[in-house]
Protein backbone atom coordinates (compact mmCIF):
# COMPACT_ATOMS: atom_id res chain seq x y z
CA UNK A 1 0.00 0.00 0.00
CA UNK A 2 1.43 3.40 -1.00
CA UNK A 3 2.02 6.21 1.49
CA UNK A 4 -0.63 8.22 -0.34
CA UNK A 5 -3.18 5.43 0.14
CA UNK A 6 -2.26 4.98 3.83
CA UNK A 7 -2.73 8.69 4.59
CA UNK A 8 -6.03 8.84 2.69
CA UNK A 9 -7.31 5.79 4.55
CA UNK A 10 -6.20 7.22 7.91
CA UNK A 11 -7.94 10.51 7.13
CA UNK A 12 -11.28 8.91 6.31
CA UNK A 13 -11.05 6.44 9.18
CA UNK A 14 -10.33 9.29 11.58
CA UNK A 15 -13.41 11.20 10.45
CA UNK A 16 -15.67 8.15 10.86
CA UNK A 17 -14.11 7.15 14.19
CA UNK A 18 -14.70 10.62 15.62
CA UNK A 19 -18.42 10.37 14.93
CA UNK A 20 -18.72 6.73 16.01
CA UNK A 21 -16.93 7.30 19.30
CA UNK A 22 -18.61 10.63 20.09
CA UNK A 23 -22.23 9.72 19.40
CA UNK A 24 -21.52 6.15 20.54
CA UNK A 25 -20.77 7.51 24.01
CA UNK A 26 -24.39 8.68 24.25
CA UNK A 27 -25.66 5.30 23.06
CA UNK A 28 -23.52 3.60 25.73
CA UNK A 29 -25.03 5.79 28.43
CA UNK A 30 -28.55 4.95 27.22
CA UNK A 31 -27.85 1.23 27.43
CA UNK A 32 -26.20 1.43 30.84
CA UNK A 33 -29.10 3.44 32.27
CA UNK A 34 -31.30 0.34 32.01
CA UNK A 35 -29.40 -1.60 34.66
CA UNK A 36 -27.42 1.02 36.62
CA UNK A 37 -28.87 2.90 39.56
CA UNK A 38 -29.39 6.64 39.44
CA UNK A 39 -26.72 7.05 42.10
CA UNK A 40 -23.99 5.26 40.13
CA UNK A 41 -24.87 6.41 36.59
CA UNK A 42 -23.42 9.96 36.95
CA UNK A 43 -20.12 8.36 37.98
CA UNK A 44 -20.13 6.39 34.72
CA UNK A 45 -20.69 9.60 32.74
CA UNK A 46 -17.75 11.27 34.49
CA UNK A 47 -15.61 8.22 33.68
CA UNK A 48 -16.64 8.37 30.00
CA UNK A 49 -15.89 12.10 29.83
CA UNK A 50 -12.47 11.52 31.37
CA UNK A 51 -11.80 8.61 28.97
CA UNK A 52 -12.59 10.81 25.95
CA UNK A 53 -10.29 13.56 27.20
CA UNK A 54 -7.55 11.06 28.05
CA UNK A 55 -7.77 9.59 24.54
CA UNK A 56 -7.40 13.03 22.99
CA UNK A 57 -4.42 13.83 25.20
CA UNK A 58 -2.77 10.46 24.53
CA UNK A 59 -3.28 10.63 20.75
CA UNK A 60 -1.83 14.13 20.58
CA UNK A 61 1.16 13.11 22.67
CA UNK A 62 1.92 10.11 20.42
CA UNK A 63 1.07 11.58 17.03
CA UNK A 64 3.10 14.08 15.04
CA UNK A 65 0.63 14.26 12.16
CA UNK A 66 -2.47 15.76 13.71
CA UNK A 67 -6.17 15.09 13.52
CA UNK A 68 -9.34 16.92 14.48
CA UNK A 69 -10.73 16.01 17.89
CA UNK A 70 -13.47 18.63 17.97
CA UNK A 71 -16.32 16.09 18.09
CA UNK A 72 -14.69 14.16 20.93
CA UNK A 73 -14.11 17.39 22.86
CA UNK A 74 -17.73 18.48 22.34
CA UNK A 75 -19.00 15.11 23.51
CA UNK A 76 -16.68 15.07 26.53
CA UNK A 77 -18.04 18.46 27.60
CA UNK A 78 -21.63 17.34 26.93
CA UNK A 79 -21.30 14.18 29.00
CA UNK A 80 -19.41 15.96 31.77
CA UNK A 81 -22.13 18.58 32.26
CA UNK A 82 -24.83 15.92 31.91
CA UNK A 83 -23.18 14.10 34.82
CA UNK A 84 -23.14 17.32 36.85
CA UNK A 85 -26.86 17.89 36.19
CA UNK A 86 -27.62 14.29 37.20
CA UNK A 87 -25.61 14.68 40.41
CA UNK A 88 -27.49 17.88 41.26
CA UNK A 89 -30.82 16.13 40.68
CA UNK A 90 -29.71 13.25 42.90
CA UNK A 91 -28.73 15.69 45.64
CA UNK A 92 -32.05 17.55 45.37
CA UNK A 93 -33.84 14.23 45.92
CA UNK A 94 -31.66 13.22 48.88
CA UNK A 95 -33.37 13.83 52.20
CA UNK A 96 -30.06 14.05 54.04
CA UNK A 97 -28.83 16.89 51.78
CA UNK A 98 -31.73 19.17 50.77
CA UNK A 99 -34.51 17.47 52.65
CA UNK A 100 -35.92 15.78 49.56
CA UNK A 101 -36.86 18.77 47.39
CA UNK A 102 -37.72 16.41 44.52
CA UNK A 103 -40.58 14.04 45.23
CA UNK A 104 -41.20 10.65 43.65
CA UNK A 105 -43.65 12.18 41.17
CA UNK A 106 -40.99 13.68 38.86
CA UNK A 107 -38.12 11.56 40.19
CA UNK A 108 -38.62 7.90 41.00
CA UNK A 109 -35.33 6.29 42.14
CA UNK A 110 -36.72 2.82 41.33
CA UNK A 111 -36.85 3.62 37.61
CA UNK A 112 -33.96 4.11 35.15
CA UNK A 113 -32.54 7.60 34.62
CA UNK A 114 -34.19 9.16 31.57
CA UNK A 115 -30.82 10.29 30.22
CA UNK A 116 -32.11 11.56 26.88
CA UNK A 117 -34.01 14.36 28.63
CA UNK A 118 -30.69 15.68 29.97
CA UNK A 119 -27.99 14.74 27.45
CA UNK A 120 -29.62 15.87 24.21
CA UNK A 121 -30.55 19.42 25.35
CA UNK A 122 -27.01 19.87 26.68
CA UNK A 123 -25.54 18.46 23.44
CA UNK A 124 -27.71 20.98 21.55
CA UNK A 125 -26.35 23.91 23.58
CA UNK A 126 -22.71 22.79 23.33
CA UNK A 127 -23.02 22.21 19.56
CA UNK A 128 -24.43 25.69 19.01
CA UNK A 129 -21.61 27.20 21.08
CA UNK A 130 -18.81 25.52 19.13
CA UNK A 131 -20.46 26.18 15.77
CA UNK A 132 -20.68 29.89 16.53
CA UNK A 133 -17.09 30.00 17.86
CA UNK A 134 -15.58 28.31 14.79
CA UNK A 135 -11.78 28.58 14.64
CA UNK A 136 -11.83 30.89 17.67
CA UNK A 137 -12.64 28.02 20.03
CA UNK A 138 -9.88 27.06 22.43
CA UNK A 139 -9.47 23.60 20.90
CA UNK A 140 -8.97 25.04 17.41
CA UNK A 141 -6.59 27.68 18.76
CA UNK A 142 -4.50 24.96 20.40
CA UNK A 143 -4.28 23.04 17.12
CA UNK A 144 -3.29 26.19 15.25
CA UNK A 145 -0.61 26.83 17.88
CA UNK A 146 0.83 23.35 17.40
CA UNK A 147 0.34 22.78 13.66
CA UNK A 148 0.10 26.34 12.37
CA UNK A 149 -2.68 28.11 10.51
CA UNK A 150 -3.89 25.55 7.99
CA UNK A 151 -7.49 26.47 7.28
CA UNK A 152 -8.00 27.16 4.40
CA UNK A 153 -4.38 26.92 3.25
CA UNK A 154 -3.98 23.18 3.92
CA UNK A 155 -6.37 20.73 2.16
CA UNK A 156 -6.35 18.07 4.87
CA UNK A 157 -6.85 20.51 7.73
CA UNK A 158 -9.64 22.16 5.74
CA UNK A 159 -11.24 18.76 5.22
CA UNK A 160 -11.03 17.94 8.93
CA UNK A 161 -12.42 21.31 9.97
CA UNK A 162 -15.22 21.22 7.39
CA UNK A 163 -16.22 17.70 8.40
CA UNK A 164 -16.01 18.53 12.10
CA UNK A 165 -18.49 21.35 11.53
CA UNK A 166 -20.66 19.04 9.43
CA UNK A 167 -20.70 16.49 12.25
CA UNK A 168 -21.48 19.24 14.73
CA UNK A 169 -24.47 20.30 12.62
CA UNK A 170 -25.57 16.66 12.49
CA UNK A 171 -25.30 16.43 16.27
CA UNK A 172 -27.18 19.72 16.64
CA UNK A 173 -30.15 18.67 14.51
CA UNK A 174 -30.33 15.15 15.92
CA UNK A 175 -30.15 16.55 19.47
CA UNK A 176 -32.86 19.08 18.65
CA UNK A 177 -35.21 16.48 17.17
CA UNK A 178 -34.62 13.93 19.93
CA UNK A 179 -34.98 16.60 22.63
CA UNK A 180 -38.31 17.77 21.23
CA UNK A 181 -39.65 14.23 20.73
CA UNK A 182 -38.55 12.93 24.13
CA UNK A 183 -39.65 15.96 26.14
CA UNK A 184 -43.01 16.02 24.31
CA UNK A 185 -43.53 12.35 25.12
CA UNK A 186 -42.42 12.97 28.71
CA UNK A 187 -44.97 15.75 29.27
CA UNK A 188 -47.87 14.13 27.43
CA UNK A 189 -47.55 10.40 28.01
CA UNK A 190 -44.92 9.49 30.59
CA UNK A 191 -46.27 8.30 33.95
CA UNK A 192 -43.72 7.88 36.69
CA UNK A 193 -45.22 4.66 38.01
CA UNK A 194 -43.52 2.11 35.79
CA UNK A 195 -41.06 2.08 32.91
CA UNK A 196 -43.02 0.40 30.13
CA UNK A 197 -42.19 -0.56 26.54
CA UNK A 198 -43.20 2.80 24.97
CA UNK A 199 -41.00 4.56 27.54
CA UNK A 200 -38.05 2.36 26.63
CA UNK A 201 -38.69 2.92 22.93
CA UNK A 202 -38.74 6.72 23.07
CA UNK A 203 -36.05 7.24 25.71
CA UNK A 204 -33.60 4.45 24.84
CA UNK A 205 -34.34 2.40 21.72
CA UNK A 206 -35.05 5.37 19.43
CA UNK A 207 -31.80 7.29 20.26
CA UNK A 208 -29.74 4.12 19.81
CA UNK A 209 -31.49 3.38 16.50
CA UNK A 210 -30.75 6.94 15.35
CA UNK A 211 -27.10 6.39 16.29
CA UNK A 212 -26.88 3.16 14.28
CA UNK A 213 -28.53 4.79 11.26
CA UNK A 214 -26.09 7.69 11.52
CA UNK A 215 -23.18 5.22 11.42
CA UNK A 216 -24.51 3.81 8.14
CA UNK A 217 -24.99 7.30 6.71
CA UNK A 218 -21.50 8.42 7.73
CA UNK A 219 -20.02 5.22 6.29
CA UNK A 220 -21.61 5.89 2.91
CA UNK A 221 -20.55 9.54 3.03
CA UNK A 222 -16.89 8.83 3.81
CA UNK A 223 -16.61 5.86 1.47
CA UNK A 224 -17.65 8.07 -1.42
CA UNK A 225 -15.31 10.80 -0.20
CA UNK A 226 -12.37 8.38 0.01
CA UNK A 227 -12.55 7.70 -3.75
CA UNK A 228 -11.85 11.36 -4.43
CA UNK A 229 -9.05 11.56 -1.86
CA UNK A 230 -7.38 8.47 -3.29
CA UNK A 231 -7.36 10.03 -6.75
CA UNK A 232 -3.93 11.64 -7.23
CA UNK A 233 -5.31 13.73 -10.09
CA UNK A 234 -8.15 15.19 -8.06
CA UNK A 235 -7.87 18.81 -7.02
CA UNK A 236 -8.86 17.73 -3.53
CA UNK A 237 -6.47 14.80 -3.57
CA UNK A 238 -3.54 14.71 -1.18
CA UNK A 239 -0.56 16.74 -2.33
CA UNK A 240 3.03 15.56 -2.29
CA UNK A 241 4.98 16.41 0.84
CA UNK A 242 6.71 19.77 0.81
CA UNK A 243 8.17 22.41 3.10
CA UNK A 244 7.47 26.12 3.08
CA UNK A 245 10.27 28.39 4.35
CA UNK A 246 9.14 31.82 5.50
CA UNK A 247 11.42 34.73 6.42
CA UNK A 248 10.22 37.76 8.37
CA UNK A 249 12.55 40.56 7.24
CA UNK A 250 13.23 43.22 9.88
CA UNK A 251 15.37 46.31 10.21
CA UNK A 252 15.29 48.27 13.44
CA UNK A 253 11.63 48.88 14.28
CA UNK A 254 10.47 48.10 10.74
CA UNK A 255 9.26 44.99 8.95
CA UNK A 256 9.41 44.46 5.18
CA UNK A 257 6.05 43.46 3.65
CA UNK A 258 4.35 43.40 0.26
CA UNK A 259 0.85 43.05 -1.17
CA UNK A 260 0.05 39.75 -2.91
CA UNK A 261 -2.18 39.00 -5.89
CA UNK A 262 -5.18 38.59 -3.55
CA UNK A 263 -4.51 42.07 -2.09
CA UNK A 264 -3.52 40.64 1.30
CA UNK A 265 -0.28 41.67 3.01
CA UNK A 266 2.48 39.11 3.53
CA UNK A 267 6.22 38.71 3.66
CA UNK A 268 7.74 38.60 0.17
CA UNK A 269 10.50 36.25 1.37
CA UNK A 270 9.28 32.66 1.19
CA UNK A 271 9.93 29.60 -0.92
CA UNK A 272 8.81 25.98 -1.28
CA UNK A 273 11.24 23.04 -1.22
CA UNK A 274 10.90 19.25 -0.93
CA UNK A 275 9.82 18.10 2.52
CA UNK A 276 12.37 18.37 5.31
CA UNK A 277 11.96 18.70 9.07
CA UNK A 278 15.13 20.61 9.95
CA UNK A 279 17.46 23.13 8.41
CA UNK A 280 20.70 24.56 9.72
CA UNK A 281 21.11 28.30 10.18
CA UNK A 282 23.71 28.34 7.37
CA UNK A 283 21.30 26.61 4.96
CA UNK A 284 18.52 29.04 5.86
CA UNK A 285 20.86 32.02 5.40
CA UNK A 286 21.95 30.72 2.00
CA UNK A 287 18.37 30.32 0.84
CA UNK A 288 17.50 33.84 1.93
CA UNK A 289 20.59 35.13 0.13
CA UNK A 290 19.47 33.29 -3.02
CA UNK A 291 16.02 34.90 -3.11
CA UNK A 292 17.02 38.38 -1.87
CA UNK A 293 20.61 38.95 -2.94
CA UNK A 294 21.36 40.44 0.49
CA UNK A 295 24.75 39.65 2.03
CA UNK A 296 24.73 41.53 5.33
CA UNK A 297 22.11 40.07 7.68
CA UNK A 298 21.58 37.85 10.71
CA UNK A 299 19.31 34.81 10.72
CA UNK A 300 17.25 33.51 13.64
CA UNK A 301 15.18 30.33 13.67
CA UNK A 302 11.74 30.93 15.18
CA UNK A 303 9.58 27.82 15.12
CA UNK A 304 8.19 25.02 12.96
CA UNK A 305 4.60 24.23 12.09
CA UNK A 306 4.73 20.44 11.85
CA UNK A 307 1.92 20.19 9.33
CA UNK A 308 -1.36 18.32 9.06
CA UNK A 309 -0.89 14.74 7.81
CA UNK A 310 1.02 15.08 4.56
CA UNK A 311 0.37 18.80 4.13
CA UNK A 312 3.31 21.18 3.98
CA UNK A 313 5.18 21.90 7.15
CA UNK A 314 6.43 25.46 7.60
CA UNK A 315 9.84 26.61 8.87
CA UNK A 316 9.74 30.16 10.23
CA UNK A 317 12.81 32.41 10.38
CA UNK A 318 13.55 36.03 11.20
CA UNK A 319 16.06 37.99 9.12
CA UNK A 320 17.68 41.06 10.68
CA UNK A 321 19.09 43.57 8.21
CA UNK A 322 21.12 46.64 9.30
CA UNK A 323 19.02 49.30 11.02
CA UNK A 324 19.43 51.76 8.15
CA UNK A 325 18.75 49.27 5.31
CA UNK A 326 17.01 51.16 2.46
CA UNK A 327 15.43 47.98 1.08
CA UNK A 328 15.64 44.19 1.08
CA UNK A 329 17.76 43.47 -1.99
CA UNK A 330 15.81 41.92 -4.87
CA UNK A 331 12.64 41.59 -2.78
CA UNK A 332 9.83 43.99 -3.63
CA UNK A 333 7.79 45.63 -0.89
CA UNK A 334 7.95 48.41 1.66
CA UNK A 335 9.15 48.98 5.20
CA UNK A 336 6.28 49.20 7.71
CA UNK A 337 6.20 50.43 11.30
CA UNK A 338 4.77 48.33 14.10
CA UNK A 339 1.81 50.73 14.35
CA UNK A 340 0.96 50.18 10.70
CA UNK A 341 1.37 46.43 11.14
CA UNK A 342 -0.98 46.49 14.12
CA UNK A 343 -3.58 48.44 12.12
CA UNK A 344 -3.42 45.95 9.22
CA UNK A 345 -3.73 43.09 11.69
CA UNK A 346 -6.91 44.55 13.22
CA UNK A 347 -8.33 45.26 9.76
CA UNK A 348 -7.73 41.65 8.65
CA UNK A 349 -5.45 42.78 5.81
CA UNK A 350 -2.68 40.29 6.63
CA UNK A 351 -2.56 36.76 5.26
CA UNK A 352 -3.57 34.08 7.81
CA UNK A 353 0.01 32.80 8.02
CA UNK A 354 1.48 36.24 8.70
CA UNK A 355 -1.25 37.03 11.23
CA UNK A 356 -0.47 33.77 13.04
CA UNK A 357 3.25 34.57 13.03
CA UNK A 358 2.74 38.03 14.49
CA UNK A 359 0.29 36.70 17.06
CA UNK A 360 2.67 33.93 18.14
CA UNK A 361 5.73 36.17 18.37
CA UNK A 362 3.85 38.82 20.36
CA UNK A 363 2.09 36.32 22.69
CA UNK A 364 5.22 34.30 23.45
CA UNK A 365 7.36 37.42 23.95
CA UNK A 366 4.93 39.14 26.30
CA UNK A 367 4.33 35.93 28.28
CA UNK A 368 8.08 35.34 28.61
CA UNK A 369 8.75 38.93 29.68
CA UNK A 370 5.85 39.03 32.17
CA UNK A 371 5.56 35.56 33.77
CA UNK A 372 7.66 32.56 34.73
CA UNK A 373 6.95 29.12 33.28
CA UNK A 374 4.37 28.44 36.00
CA UNK A 375 2.35 31.53 35.09
CA UNK A 376 3.37 33.63 38.09
CA UNK A 377 4.32 37.28 37.57
CA UNK A 378 8.04 37.98 37.46
CA UNK A 379 7.51 41.49 38.80
CA UNK A 380 4.97 41.96 41.65
CA UNK A 381 3.40 44.95 39.94
CA UNK A 382 -0.27 44.56 39.10
CA UNK A 383 -1.21 45.26 35.47
CA UNK A 384 2.44 45.83 34.54
CA UNK A 385 2.94 45.48 30.77
CA UNK A 386 6.49 45.21 29.39
CA UNK A 387 7.40 46.97 26.16
CA UNK A 388 7.36 45.26 22.77
CA UNK A 389 9.74 46.75 20.19
CA UNK A 390 10.85 45.09 16.99
CA UNK A 391 14.39 46.43 17.40
CA UNK A 392 14.74 44.22 20.53
CA UNK A 393 13.58 41.09 18.72
CA UNK A 394 17.06 39.70 18.07
CA UNK A 395 17.98 40.07 21.76
CA UNK A 396 15.01 38.17 23.22
CA UNK A 397 16.25 34.86 24.61
CA UNK A 398 13.01 32.89 24.32
CA UNK A 399 12.20 29.71 22.39
CA UNK A 400 9.32 30.49 20.03
CA UNK A 401 9.04 26.78 19.24
CA UNK A 402 8.01 26.09 22.84
CA UNK A 403 4.20 26.19 22.81
CA UNK A 404 4.19 26.14 26.64
CA UNK A 405 4.56 29.93 26.50
CA UNK A 406 1.28 30.13 24.57
CA UNK A 407 -0.36 28.34 27.50
CA UNK A 408 1.20 30.83 29.90
CA UNK A 409 -0.13 33.70 27.74
CA UNK A 410 -3.70 32.44 28.17
CA UNK A 411 -3.47 30.96 31.66
CA UNK A 412 -1.57 33.04 34.20
CA UNK A 413 -2.17 34.48 37.64
CA UNK A 414 -3.77 37.59 36.15
CA UNK A 415 -6.61 35.42 34.81
CA UNK A 416 -9.61 34.34 36.94
CA UNK A 417 -9.46 30.84 38.49
CA UNK A 418 -5.78 30.53 37.59
CA UNK A 419 -5.03 27.46 39.74
CA UNK A 420 -8.24 25.67 38.79
CA UNK A 421 -7.63 26.31 35.09
CA UNK A 422 -4.03 25.11 35.40
CA UNK A 423 -5.17 21.87 37.08
CA UNK A 424 -7.78 21.31 34.37
CA UNK A 425 -5.33 21.82 31.53
CA UNK A 426 -2.65 19.68 33.12
CA UNK A 427 -4.94 16.70 33.68
CA UNK A 428 -7.62 16.88 31.00
CA UNK A 429 -6.68 19.09 28.07
CA UNK A 430 -4.79 17.43 25.20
Amino acid sequence: MSQHHKISTATIRGLWNNWALAFGSIALVMLCSLFMSKTILPMLLLAIAYALMAKMKSDHARSKMGACYLMLWVMAITIFWSAIVMLVINLLHSKWFFGGLLTAEPFNPKHPYVCSLIIFPIALIVSIYFLTRGLKSKLCSNCQARFGYYVPSNPIATLYYREARYQLRMLLWLSLVLSVVDWTYYYLFYINVNFNKPDKFYFIVMPIAVYLLSLVYMSVRYMSMSDELLDDKSERGLRPMMTVIRFLVLSGDRIFLSEGTDESIDTPAQLIIPRRDRMTADDASKKFNDISGCDEFNTRYLYTDTGYLNGANVLHYAIFLPDDAPGAGKLTGEWCSIDKLDRWLKEGALTPLLAREIHRIYSVTMAWKTYDREGHRIYPIKNYQPTFRLRDFKKWDVDYNDIHWLDVATNNEDRPFFRLRRFWRKNFRH
